[in-house]
């Protein structure tokens, strides 16, 4: 125990790049340890992910770890810390029977995260999450795309019509999907729209960023694919306004449009 303590101590003197080093002190279940030392990193590091990410393995609070994991995807994309915290989001919608909310989420990581060493671990979840609702072509369609990306990884589908051809492109078939989307914002800056575009994301919805050019300006337009009705897409922008405060318009695009 005292030799615990002492490296705890030691650690916690060094820069926060060595917060692995209590990740490794969790995995072998010194838990207790790693808790008394966590207000003192907390203090030091406030805005460090890697710092907020410990946090949120540490709790025993299911809401409160989403709550953490989501901040790390709107705050901080760009750490190696934002593709574990997004599997952790669909590990949860997955255990909660959240399958489509899952499902939407995972998807979309090997695109945004390619570095991501639990690539096996999403690619299985996903596939579970779809086959869950009933969508085993959307199953099969996305985990071969991650088959091409990643030849290691196992997708567990069969492709009796060989139409690799069909999944090198991230863009979903869309003869069977509707012709309206729910467009929530449209930014100057492409930046600004990944992060919303990331905050809706999380809630388990298709979001995508479509360039629009306009009296000789260029915007990123963030918007939710597709839907048959306008009515549906409709009861979408309004769910997300209550929950992100975020404005919306329901759009006529059909798949023939470009923008």
């Amino acid at each position: 125990m005292n030799n615990l303590i002492f490296l705890i101590t030691t650690i916690s003197i060094l820069s926060s790049q060595n917060i692995d080093l209590y990740f490794s002190l969790v995995e072998e279940g010194k838990v207790n340890g790693v808790k008394e030392s966590l207000p003192e990193l907390l203090s030091k590091y406030p805005k460090d992910p890697g710092v907020l990410f410990l946090k949120a393995i540490l709790t025993s609070d299911g809401e409160f770890a989403i709550r953490q994991y989501k901040n790390i995807l709107i705050q901080y994309p760009e750490s190696k810390y934002a593709a574990e915290s997004a599997l952790k989001i669909g590990e949860y919608f997955y255990s909660k029977g959240l399958y489509t909310q899952s499902a939407n989420l995972l998807k979309n990581i090997p695109n945004e995260y390619p570095r991501f060493s639990k690539m096996q671990r999403l690619t299985d979840l996903m596939i579970n999450s779809f086959n869950a609702i009933g969508e085993a072509d959307s199953a099969k369609y996305y985990a071969l795309i991650i088959n091409s990306m990643f030849p290691a990884i196992e997708i567990n589908v069969e492709n009796k019509d060989n139409k690799l051809s069909q999944v090198f492109s991230f863009r979903k078939k869309t003869e069977n999907l509707g012709p309206y989307v729910v467009q929530i914002g449209a930014f100057s800056s492409k930046e600004n729209a990944k992060r919303l575009k990331l905050q809706v994301s999380q809630l388990g919805h298709d979001v995508s960023i479509n360039k629009v050019d306009s009296n000789g300006k260029t915007f990123y337009a963030v918007r939710i694919n597709r839907y048959k009705s306008k009515r549906k897409a409709e009861e979408i922008g309004k769910d997300i306004k209550s929950k992100l405060g975020v404005n919306y318009r329901v759009l006529y695009r059909p798949s023939s449009w470009y923008k």
